[in-house]
């Protein structure tokens, strides 16, 4: 795992979105480096590592993942709600409602699909 985290260093964007797909076949010891990548400049890292936190269920990421809500890009910001959705902490409830009344498009519907989920 150690050469996969070391990686989400490379200049490329290309090889940190691989790396971030890689970590997320570690499970939850990866989840630190995840949370970490969630702020990498590049966007598709940002949604690429929300997604892997929740395909990995790592609930200690929920507080990442609602900062994550407001992103700049779109992209992110929906792989965030969905990502929250996925996780169900009741914590994301109230800042997913925000997006409800303040977001648009995909990004709402998936905040709208998160909010469902938590609720069940």
């Amino acid at each position: 795992m150690q050469k996969t985290v070391a990686a989400l260093e490379d200049k490329k964007n290309v090889e940190r979105w691989k790396n971030v797909v890689s970590l997320e076949g570690f499970g939850e010891p990866a989840s630190e480096y995840l949370i970490k990548a969630l702020k990498d400049e590049d966007r598709w890292v940002r949604y690429l590592a929300a997604d892997a936190l929740a395909n990995i269920g790592a609930t200690k990421a929920v507080d990442a993942l609602i900062k994550l809500l407001k992103d700049p890009e779109q992209d992110v910001r929906f792989a965030a709600a969905a990502s929250l959705g996925k996780l169900g902490d009741p914590k994301a409830l109230t800042s997913l409602q925000e997006v409800m009344k303040n977001d648009n498009g995909y990004v709402k519907i998936a905040a709208e699909e998160a909010l469902a989920m938590i609720s069940k």
